[in-house]
């Protein structure tokens, strides 16, 4: 399945990514394998129609995805800089492609940049600004179990030049960022290149967040939309939109963040929206010495209409907690429990896709089985380089 390709962390944010000096070039990457376990089957099958049975499987990419990278930037003097970033994905389980929008080589990122203190502009494919906003107050940090990420996912499925763009990873794009004084914000705009239409395949997005004090706020927007169905001038084409504000506060080892999302999509091309998802979710953080501990709770509600003959809606609500601990600066073993109640389920183009998206995101397809109360137990090692 397409949710299962991709879990967005941006490595900038989560592993202390080291950068090149020079002409020189920098390998860095994250490994991360665990089992999960399920107390439902995902799916009804001929002899266990009532998804009552448990499932257990190995889990790539639970908290952040397996992914490998190399980057550089070349000083090019008068506080003129030009780097570059190329980033795939893949699963531990098998050493497959993974965590990408095409299953390329660098399918999750592959830019140029040239900047200075003044910004930076980038081209290519690229990580859309408004899901790095999102990162700073998302209340478990955007992990890739059990977050807001799921709604990014579908949102963005079925829309762009390829799957997962305008919201995720923008192909054909260009970007501006600026980062200083406690203020980050970026702006990207994705060409869709269809004759006659701007809007067909095109993306744009803006993200910003802001630190002070101990408090921060952050917020996004995102569009998306898919080539056009028609040649006249008109825009036909389905469309996605996210939309996000967020606030977080830390002091000594606590933190807390609250976030509010919606993220629409429209498969229907007729103006009404498949999944029209709102979501609230509260999380807070204590960290003593090499451990840390979060606990989030999430509240969604879909009420798009999807299809004709299987409408959406319905509730998920979820309550879910981490414990991280760090063995070294590069290696930590977690453990996870969620519980996850989904009251309705009766559209989906695939497990977890309806009701209100069916549950939170689980990479390999554990997803909460509707009209009853899923626990997802989770254990597991990460390494970056």
């Amino acid at each position: 399945m397409k949710k299962q390709l991709i879990a967005v962390a941006v490595c900038g944010a989560f592993c202390g990514l080291a950068q090149a000096d020079g002409g020189n070039v920098t390998l860095y990457g994250i490994v991360d394998a665990s089992v999960m376990t399920a107390s439902k089957a995902p799916a009804p099958t001929s002899t266990n129609p009532a998804n009552t049975g448990s499932v257990i499987a190995f889990q790539d990419g639970a908290i952040l995805p397996s992914i490998y990278g190399l980057t550089g930037k070349e000083d090019l003097g008068g506080g003129l800089k030009a780097g570059f970033t190329m980033e795939g994905g893949f699963r531990v389980g098998t050493g497959a492609a993974n965590n990408s929008t095409n299953g390329g080589l660098f399918g999750r990122e592959a830019k140029l940049t040239l900047g200075g203190d003044w910004g930076t502009f980038g081209a290519g494919l690229q990580v859309d600004p408004a899901l790095v906003a999102a990162i700073a107050t998302e209340p478990r940090g955007m992990t890739d179990s059990f977050s807001m990420l799921e709604h990014w996912i579908i949102a963005t499925l079925g829309t762009g030049p390829v799957d997962l763009s305008g919201g995720i990873f923008d192909a054909d794009s260009i970007s501006y960022t600026y980062s200083g004084n406690g203020l980050t914000i970026g702006l990207l705009y994705g060409f869709g290149g269809v004759a006659g239409s701007t809007e067909a395949n095109s993306q744009e997005s803006i993200g910003a967040s802001y630190t002070n004090s101990g408090f921060t706020v952050s917020a996004g927007w995102a569009e998306g939309h898919a080539a056009s169905t028609t040649t006249t001038p008109t825009y036909t084409g389905v469309s996605d939109e996210i939309a996000f504000i967020g606030l977080g506060y830390a002091t000594g080892p606590f933190a807390v963040r609250v976030q509010y999302g919606t993220f629409k999509n429209n498969y229907d091309l007729t103006g009404t929206d498949h999944n029209d998802v709102k979501d609230i979710g509260i999380g807070a953080d204590w960290k003593a010495g090499a451990n840390t501990l979060n606990l989030a709770f999430y509240d969604a509600k879909d009420s798009g209409a999807g299809s004709v003959a299987v409408p959406n809606g319905g509730k998920t609500t979820e309550i879910a907690l981490l414990d991280t601990y760090s063995l070294s600066k590069r290696t930590s073993v977690y453990g996870q429990i969620a519980s996850v109640k989904v009251d309705q389920q009766t559209a989906s183009s695939g497990p977890g896709e309806s009701g209100a998206l069916g549950g939170i995101y689980t990479p390999v397809g554990l997803f909460a089985v509707s009209g009853a109360t899923t626990t997802f137990i989770n254990v597991g090692i990460q390494h970056t380089f």
